[in-house]
């Protein structure tokens, strides 16, 4: 039975820590859709307890379990081992993009059996569903070291049953030669900084229509590819990489291409959001344009 003292949206939120055990308190103006009453809100929650601060986190409370017709005394057992805690702020992180979308993300202990490759040193976080694709989803925090980058990468090696990856990211650093730019030869491997921007537009993803924003951007026809390598072609031969997020198994296989075919030139421009600009021109070895794609579908300008 619903308490009558609890809006629609505080069992939104009492619903989210239910399944992801943490949420950022300015995270919660995005179930509230409000840019200040949402703090009074989440102040009455944790004043009649139903929620707890943990640094600036909220987690359930004795009276948000009640409320949900959960029992126990502690929801987070390892609220003092560190770096499990810091593994579940990366999920709640990741988790907001659920919120009010089309794209879902699950984590990684409501995980199927056949997910059960990683169980002795699980690296992934959970997976994602964007627009019907299933995506084994990772993070690399900008504290993580060497030895932890080796352990992700093995275990996406092992990770058999799944085509796509995205690894989100505090910043691009991880994507070098020493770690093989992160390519595993899955059909995508996405580089995603971990920003409110981008989260957005994997909320929105599904309503982003690439032929038409690439029309605008270019003011042509735009054609199917002829060439694998590519996703679009105009009429005057100008070939087209749509790729809002770094896919690196794409730039792998232009890389690889180019490597084996020097002598074949083409006419190249890759699409993407104005944060990967740099990165994109550091990994590609070959010259190409780049057109920014930050006023047509939104993102962060800037690292």
């Amino acid at each position: 039975m619903q308490s009558r003292e609890l809006s629609k949206k505080d069992y939104e939120v009492l619903n989210f820590l239910l399944k992801y055990k943490m949420l950022k308190v300015e995270d919660a103006s995005l179930i509230y859709k409000t840019k200040r009453y949402y703090r009074e809100r989440i102040n009455n929650l944790i004043y009649k307890k139903y929620v707890k601060r943990y640094k600036s986190f909220i987690v359930l409370d004795k009276e948000g379990r009640k409320a949900l017709g959960e029992t126990g005394n502690n929801y987070i057992k390892n609220i003092k081992n560190e770096a499990y805690m810091e593994r579940l702020k990366n999920i709640a992180s990741i988790a907001t993009l659920s919120i009010d979308s089309p794209s879902k993300f699950i984590p990684s202990w409501e995980m199927k059996e056949k997910d059960k490759f990683t169980e002795t040193a699980r690296r992934y976080i959970g997976k994602i569903m964007i627009d019907n694709e299933e995506f084994l989803t990772y993070y690399i925090s900008a504290k993580k070291e060497h030895v932890y980058i080796k352990q992700l990468i093995f275990d996406i090696n092992k990770a058999i049953n799944y085509d796509n990856i995205i690894i989100f990211v505090e910043n691009f650093d991880a994507i070098n030669k020493r770690y093989s730019n992160l390519a595993f030869g899955k059909y995508k491997t996405l580089i995603i900084l971990n920003t409110d921007e981008n989260k957005e537009i994997i909320r929105k993803y599904n309503s982003i229509y690439p032929y038409e924003i690439l029309e605008r951007i270019f003011d042509d026809e735009i054609l199917v590819s002829d060439w694998d390598k590519a996703d679009y072609l105009l009429e005057d031969g100008i070939y087209i990489l749509y790729m809002p997020f770094i896919n690196t198994e794409k730039i792998e296989k232009i890389n690889w291409y180019y490597e084996e075919n020097s002598n074949t030139k083409r006419n190249i421009n890759v699409v993407t959001l104005r944060q990967n600009e740099q990165k994109l021109k550091e990994i590609l070895n070959i010259k190409c344009s780049i057109k920014i794609i930050d006023n047509y579908i939104g993102g962060k300008s800037e690292i």
